[in-house]
Order: structure tokens, then sequence, then C-alpha cells
């Protein structure tokens, strides 16, 4: 594992952001975000291993196993106390080098990431994923590629992550995270619904909650909308209200 090379994508100047792309899709998906937090931030995106142009992997990792290697890779580059950034299934890994690797992380957003949702089944997600299309299909038109480079040069480690993003469960991490956090969430999320979220924050002593207008990539198709929440949340505006609905509990999602 120690081996294992990723792609890096470099951008800006400023305090350290460290953007995990998700590993179902390829470090230039986040470029309308990459250009908007860039002019704010020293943005670092990594492309992990076993997506994109990073190396293949053997056998597919877990999210401890990656979350272990993006420690070792911000020790390598000497990168104290960041702003990390985790998105869907990145935003597992992010929420696990937090918990365990505190030391590393400043504050940590987390964008309609995996791990807690309630009713957690492959098709099940999957059929959302594919209503959260219909409300990205400008999205969809301009990186669908990005998803099938990854299937087809990393096959087997993105079919894992695929079922990853379906059945993982995190909450019992997130207790263990000590960090201010923003849970960014988009509103219309299907994938990951918005309640997710709330479970998410009942859990994380420093959480709080941003809802966007959009989808399960939100962050992406309304990159200034994230980006003014990212910029809220760093310069310590995260007591003010945020753009918040009532968060929904029961059973759903």
């Amino acid at each position: 594992m120690d081996g294992a090379r990723a792609q890096v994508l470099e951008a800006g100047e400023g305090p350290v952001l460290v953007l995990l792309a998700s590993m179902l899709v390829r470090a230039r998906t986040y470029l309308p975000l990459i250009r908007g937090l860039a002019a704010h931030f020293h943005v670092l995106v990594v492309e992990l291993p076993g997506t994109g142009r990073s190396s293949p992997v053997r056998r597919p990792w877990t999210l401890a196993a990656y979350a272990r290697w993006t420690a070792r890779l911000m020790e390598q580059l000497r990168l104290e106390r960041v702003l990390l950034v985790g998105h869907s299934n990145s935003g597992g890994v992010a929420l696990l080098l937090a918990a365990r690797h505190g030391e590393s992380v400043d504050r940590l957003v987390l964008a309609d990431t995996i791990g807690a949702r309630r009713q957690r089944s492959v098709p099940r997600v999957v059929g959302a994923r594919l209503v959260d299309a219909l409300f990205e299909w400008g999205l969809n038109l301009r990186a669908w590629w990005h998803i099938g480079y990854n299937a087809l040069r990393h096959p087997r480690s993105f079919f894992h992550q695929v079922k990853v993003g379906c059945l993982t469960a995190l909450l019992h991490h997130a207790p263990r995270v000590r960090v201010p956090v923003l849970l960014a969430w988009g509103r219309r999320d299907h994938t990951m619904p918005l309640s997710c979220a709330a479970r998410l924050r009942e859990r994380m002593p420093r959480a709080r909650v941003y809802v966007g207008a959009g989808s399960h990539d939100w962050l992406i198709t309304e990159p200034r909308e994230f980006t003014r929440a990212v910029l809220a949340f760093v310069s310590g505006q995260e007591e003010q209200p945020s753009r918040e609905a009532p968060l929904p509990g029961g059973s759903a999602g």
C-alpha cells in the first residue's frame, strides 16, 4: 500500500485545502469547484489509488486503508492541520481520517457523504442515485466519461466502491471526530438524503449543517454556493444560522 501513487491537482494560494475526489469519479470532475476554491485556498485535489490515473490496486481497498494511506500522504507532503473536504465515498475516508488521525485535520467538510443511511441496500441506493442523475443532467453530460474511465481502468475497485457506498455504516465513528465539522448537504439528495446529515450531526460534538440548493453532487453543480459555505465555515461563522431547513428525523433514508 505504501508504494501506491496518486495524481494530485494543485491550484491557488493561501490556506491548504485538501479535497479527496470521490472514488467513483475523477479529480477533473471537480474543476468547476476547484476554480472557485482556488481564489481563496491552496487547493490539493487527490485522485486516490484505484481511481483515475492514480496507481491501480491489487485488490479493492477498504475506507480504513484509504484513510491510513491519506494520512501518510499528508505526512509526506508535510501538510499539517489542513481543511479536509470529502464527498460521497471519499467523505467516508475523510471522516475516518479525522476520527483516527485528527492531528492532521484542522476542520472537516463532509459533502453528502456515505455511511449514515438508515436503509442500506445496493438496489435502493443505486435507484436513488439514478433519480439524482435526473437533477444533474448537465453534470452527467459533461462528466459521464469520468465514471466510465474508472469503471474500465479500475473495474474491481470501482464496483467495490459502489457496494461500499450503498452498504457502509460509519455513525459509530462520528463521535471520535473532535474538530469543527461542516456537513454540507444537497437539499434534493436522494442518494444520501438530508436525514443522513441529521444523524451525523447528532453524533458529532462540533458539527453544523449547511443545506445547499442541489442534489448529491451539488458542490460541483453549485460551486459558488459551496465555496461561500466553506468560507463562512472557516471564518468562524459556523455558529451563525445557515441555510438550514428543519432536518428530517424518522426512518427515511
